[in-house]
């Protein structure tokens, strides 16, 4: 019983080293030449600013649902469609 209590410690101990440590240089000079080239390839705009999306959409949501309460069937993402080809 006294080994196996003892194992059981003794990886939850090198579970919390594993996650105390800071990263090495190599792994950190890997994860900014990463964040560099991803700058380089979304021209510097890594991510979409996620509540000026969701306010857009909800803001679609609510016309739609006006829409429909009033009898009006209209499809408010039809902007976000590609036109189509003759």
């Amino acid at each position: 019983m006294d080994e196996q209590n003892h194992t059981a410690k003794s990886v939850k101990t090198d579970k919390k080293q594993r996650h105390m440590r800071p990263p090495s240089h190599k792994r950190f000079e890997h994860l900014l030449q990463f964040r560099e080239k991803l700058k380089q390839e979304t021209n510097g705009q890594l991510f979409e600013d996620s509540a000026e999306i969701l306010r857009k959409e909800r803001a679609k949501r609510t016309e739609h649902l006006m829409q429909v309460a009033a009898g009006q069937y209209g499809n408010p993402y039809e902007e976000d469609l590609p036109e189509e080809q003759p």
